[in-house]
C-alpha cells in the first residue's frame, strides 16, 4: 500500500480588481505571494507546492 500524497496548490492569478499586481506587491521587504509558499513548503507536510498563476512576473518570482 502507497503513502498518500499531500500537494498545496496556491492560486495567484495576476488580474485584481481591486489591488492589481498584489502577489507581488512587496510586504515588509517580500513579495506577498512568499508569505504563503514559504509556510507551505516549510511545513513538510506537503510533497510538492505549486504555484498557479497566469503571471509569467509572478512564476518568476514563485520559482524564487
Amino acid at each position: 500500500m502507497s503513502t498518500p500524497r499531500a500537494v498545496a496548490l496556491i492560486p495567484a492569478r495576476q488580474g485584481s480588481k481591486r489591488v492589481p499586481g498584489k502577489n507581488i506587491r512587496p510586504l515588509q521587504g517580500h513579495p506577498t505571494i512568499a508569505y504563503t509558499i514559504a509556510p507551505a513548503i516549510e511545513s513538510g507536510v506537503f510533497d510538492a507546492v505549486i504555484v498557479s498563476t497566469d503571471s509569467e512576473e509572478t512564476a518568476a518570482i514563485a520559482r524564487h
